[in-house]
């Protein structure tokens, strides 16, 4: 640990090396701002990203003119007082990211994971995160997509395409967007109309995988101010995850129905496949030269094979096998690679959901439509901008959730998530030193949950009612939320900027959860239609109702000093909110109170220093230091014993890190790059849930705790049981990382371009990532651990010198490494005493290997 902090302390020291060779070195090589219009902003295009257009660098040339728009206003890179990243057109395009997962891979300590079901996804920067397993929950990280912002974690379940720009800003960032961005913020930006009439298309085949993408554009000016662009995606994927389930006899089938309709009828199909087919279309409106009006619709249908199917059981496995509820499935395995274990569902169970109509295969639907109305008026001393968006994901699936062949825990669930956001600002641009921000945002949101759920058909049958489910529930989450936010930005000199703003945010969110079926079984009691509970708003039988308030004031301020064109050495106090409300996944139960689904906001606060510049000929450095306190950390659990998510809030988290990111221009045709990482994050007055692990009756009082878990004690100092006698376990998180939090992450890359003679050229590039060990799972379980690894990306492109055409191979995760983004307790998976309990997990796919053609007209 000494030699780390060593480490930690020289990167610090950076910082400020940094600062002084900004304040020493001239800036003659510096590049200017690029201009502020959006329409010239929006020529730049991926398919072909060198159009010309001057917010667009040389590709064989890092300068510091990238155009960022962090503080909502257009600043370049090095300029600009946040630690922020930028993805360029052409860096998406030559790693082939198309979702938000492979763009987190290319930015250390971002680690995105696509759950597809409950949540959607979980976003984490700088190892702060919220799981993805609680519909109610909303990510620490936000995504603005052309504008509109969102953190809902089913963001994370979309394809992108055809963009031009991803920003990655890191740590709170309150003041600019929206709301819940306590974490960081990342912010995308699709391509725009064109100034002429351009056409591309791309075409993509990855091997291992079998997946086939083509994708197309049409872009130009089209009569009277009036711009457009119409980009079209289609992608199907046979898979990279294979499927070893075989049809088998059920061990989890009432005796009183034919044996027949329980037979467990073996896979969907024996790759694990999806497909998807998106589309944008983009009009700007340019009536006068002093205003723009920009509106986007986007819009997606998929279809894949079910929630369960994006993840995997882990182990750890007694004899290499998982079992659920103690019977051992002999075709799955015990560890994250890319082989998986689910059966299409049961006839019977299947004849039995209304939605499915006889339908037993084991799939999901997702729908996906964004929409953004941006508009621009440029008054001279003032710009006001509007921003209106809509959002709107729904995902249907059927599938067993045990991940183990016998499918005992099958469920239909029916999410959506709408929300309405609307946004006005006035930026001034008087001739004194001070000028003004201020804004105001409405958000208005919704989470739908319809869950029809079968916990073993062998003790969930209902003879009665021929009902072969455990419970079917639904609920709803609904908020509002209003916020005003203002800077003032003082050119104290030339060279010396201060900015001093805050956001007001007032929040309120209502829910609804009944189960309109239950049954009791020895795994629980949903026959909740007579129990009236404790707290709730709503006094019907059955209903469990709540409302959430909060306000909330994030200041920030900024002190910044520009040596030099084109730099920043900058120090900031930032604060950051994530409200608290409900979690309305969990099933309700007789026993459940408002306490095990409610949960407080999340604040931060804390300091950060940077510095940024050209230190030297054609390098470019990123430095940044800070340090925060996060406090009452939304964090959730699974009970995979009581069939329920724990819903907590963790004391506080306290963070403090470095960061450095380099680009040098070697020589001509040759960039280098790269990026390390120090963040850590350690818990503070946090004791929470044990990870799964059975400890019998018989030995509740003798039995040892398992490794990092302790029991809950009586006042007498006794070992505390539950109703049934069981010991009752906890875990103390104080000094321990949360989950997804490396201490250590980077990345080290080139790209290499020669003439080829003929008006051709080459390029080669290369990049290698390092990941330090972390826990996938928030129960930190053993099996969760993460140990260090590196994934290493390659490609080599032939083409035109003008990105008329190319053709290239893409390799990326070439070293086949299969790692968490996340895990968490498996449901049926504590059925061996005295062992920790099997988990669930989401991996990151493994090797690929791609050929892609390009053509622009």
């Amino acid at each position: 640990m000494g030699r780390l902090h060593g480490i930690g302390l020289k990167l610090l020291g950076s910082v400020s090396t940094l600062g002084l060779a900004l304040t020493l070195t001239p800036s003659a090589a510096l590049a200017q701002a690029a201009p502020e219009s959006p329409t010239a902003r929006a020529v730049a295009d991926p398919v072909a990203p060198n159009t010309g257009d001057s917010t667009v660098a040389p590709k064989d040339q890092p300068s510091g003119d990238i155009v960022v728009t962090a503080r909502l206003r257009s600043e370049t890179l090095l300029d600009v007082p946040v630690a922020v990243s930028a993805l360029s057109a052409e860096d998406i395009v030559r790693y082939n990211a198309t979702d938000l997962t492979k763009i987190g891979e290319l930015t250390p300590t971002v680690i995105i994971s696509n759950y597809r079901t409950i949540g959607g996804g979980s976003l984490s920067i700088r190892g702060i995160s919220s799981p993805p397993t609680q519909v109610g929950y909303e990510q620490p990280v936000s995504v603005a997509l052309d504008g509109v912002q969102t953190s809902s974690g089913r963001v994370a379940t979309l394809g992108f395409f055809d963009m031009q720009q991803v920003e990655i800003l890191k740590g709170p960032q309150a003041l600019f967007f929206g709301k819940n961005s306590p974490a960081g913020v990342i912010s995308v930006t699709s391509a725009g109309p064109t100034r002429d009439l351009t056409v591309g298309a791309r075409a993509a085949y990855e091997f291992v995988a079998d997946e086939v993408t083509t994708e197309g554009f049409i872009a130009g000016p089209i009569a009277g101010g009036i711009g457009g662009r119409l980009a079209l995606k289609y992608r199907d994927m046979k898979g990279w995850l294979h499927n070893n389930a075989q049809p088998a006899a059920n061990p989890f089938f009432p005796a009183a129905l034919p044996a027949a309709t329980g037979r467990l009828p073996g896979p969907p199909d024996d790759r694990v496949g999806d497909y998807e087919i998106m589309g944008r279309g983009t009009l700007e409106f340019a009536p006068t030269d002093n205003l723009t009006i920009t509106g986007k619709l986007f819009g997606l249908k998929g279809i894949d094979q079910g929630g369960g199917s994006y993840s995997q059981n882990i182990g750890p496995c007694s004899d290499g096998k998982p079992r659920s509820f103690g019977v051992v499935d002999p075709f799955g395995d015990c560890r994250p690679d890319n082989n998986t274990s689910f059966s299409n569902i049961v006839p019977a169970i299947a004849s039995r959901v209304p939605a499915l109509n006889g339908d037993n295969r084991s799939r999901g639907r997702q729908q996906a439509v964004t929409t953004s109305l941006n508009m621009k008026l440029d008054l001279g001393a003032l710009t006001l901008t509007s921003i209106t968006g809509t959002l709107y994901n729904r995902y249907r699936s059927i599938s067993g959730l045990t991940h183990t062949v016998d499918n005992a825990l099958t469920t239909y669930e029916d999410t959506s998530y709408r929300a309405f956001s609307q946004e006005v600002r006035a930026l001034t641009k008087l001739n004194g030193p001070v000028n003004f921000l201020f804004g105001a945002y409405y958000q208005n949101a919704e989470d739908k949950l319809y869950n029809h759920t079968n916990f073993r058909a062998d003790i969930s049958y209902n003879p009665a009612t021929d009902q072969l489910v455990t419970y079917v529930k639904q609920a709803y989450l609904k908020g509002r939320a209003y916020s005003a936010f203002g800077q003032a930005v003082w050119d104290v000199t030339d060279q010396v900027e201060l900015a001093a703003g805050a956001r007001w945010t007032s929040e309120r969110k209502r829910t609804r959860n009944q189960n309109l079926y239950g049954v009791n079984t020895a795994l629980g009691r949903f026959a909740t239609q007579t129990t009236v509970f404790a707290g709730s708003t709503d006094p019907t039988p059955g209903v469990l109702a709540a409302t959430f308030k909060d306000k909330n004031i994030s200041p920030e301020v900024t002190l910044t000093y520009r040596p030099v064109s084109n730099s920043a050495i900058y120090v900031a106090y930032k604060t950051g909110f994530k409200s608290g409300g409900f979690g309305i996944t969990s099933p309700i139960q007789t026993t459940t109170l408002l306490s095990d689904i409610d949960f407080d906001s999340e604040t931060v606060k804390g300091i950060e220093f940077g510095a940024k510049g050209q230190v030297a000929p054609g390098l470019r450095l990123q430095a940044t230091a800070f340090g925060f306190d996060f406090k009452n950390l939304q964090v959730t659990t699974y009970d995979a014993a009581a069939i329920r998510f724990q819903i907590n809030n963790a004391g506080a988290v306290r963070q403090r890190g470095v960061e450095l990111e380099a680009d040098y221009r070697a020589m001509q045709g040759l960039n280098l790059r790269g990026a390390i990482a120090y963040v850590r994050n350690r818990f503070r007055d946090y004791t929470g849930q044990c990870y799964g692990y059975t400890i019998p009756v018989a030995q509740a009082l003798t039995a040892a705790a398992p490794p990092g878990c302790s029991f809950v004690l009586n006042p007498n100092g006794s070992r505390a049981l539950t109703a049934a006698g069981g010991a009752i376990l906890q875990q103390v998180f104080d000094g321990r990382a949360p989950a997804r939090s490396p201490d250590w992450a980077g990345n080290a890359g080139f790209d290499y371009t020669r003439d080829l003679g003929a008006s051709l050229e080459w390029t080669l590039n290369g990049d290698a990532f390092y990941s330090s060990s972390y826990y996938a799972g928030d129960t930190l379980a053993p099996a969760t651990k993460q140990d260090a690894f590196w994934r290493f990306n390659a490609g080599i492109k032939v083409g035109a010198r003008d990105d008329r055409w190319s053709i290239g191979l893409i390799g990326r995760n070439l070293t086949n490494k299969y790692y968490l983004l996340f895990a968490g307790d498996r449901t049926g998976g504590t059925s061996v005493p005295l062992t920790q309990g099997e988990q669930r997990g989401v991996v990151a796919r493994g090797r690929e290997i791609a050929i892609q053609g390009n053509v622009r007209f």
